[in-house]
């Protein structure tokens, strides 16, 4: 359930990837924040595991309730470590995407001058 309301949260990421290239396609902001929200799904992810392998001490209760509790706010955390710092993944993302994006658009800007 967690997994599935962090999934449409974060379903932005899906409208930000290109599908046909045009010019608005090439845009720094959009490629960014795509890469930021791959980041925030690891960071999830990560999470989630990290949170796994941790014996539960019976604190808090073990139910439906501290499950949602804990997904809530690992969901939330790995927003914030995301958009503040990150641990990396981002920007060497960018970085990597971002040499394609300028190169297919160099490749379509010369295929346009040679018609």
């Amino acid at each position: 359930m967690a997994d599935q309301t962090f999934l449409q949260s974060m379903s932005m990421a899906g409208r930000c990837m290109p599908t046909q290239h045009s010019s608005q396609d090439s845009d720094p902001g959009k490629l960014k924040e795509a890469c930021s929200e791959m980041e925030s799904l690891f960071i999830f992810y990560l999470l989630k595991e990290m949170r796994a392998s941790v014996p539960k001490s019976g604190l808090m209760g073990e139910g439906r309730t501290e499950e949602t509790y804990t997904s809530m706010m690992d969901l939330q955390l790995s927003k914030e470590i995301a958009q503040n710092r990150g641990i990396g993944i981002a920007s060497a993302l960018f970085k990597k995407l971002y040499i394609h994006v300028e190169s297919s658009e160099e490749k379509t800007v010369k295929d346009h001058e040679d018609k």
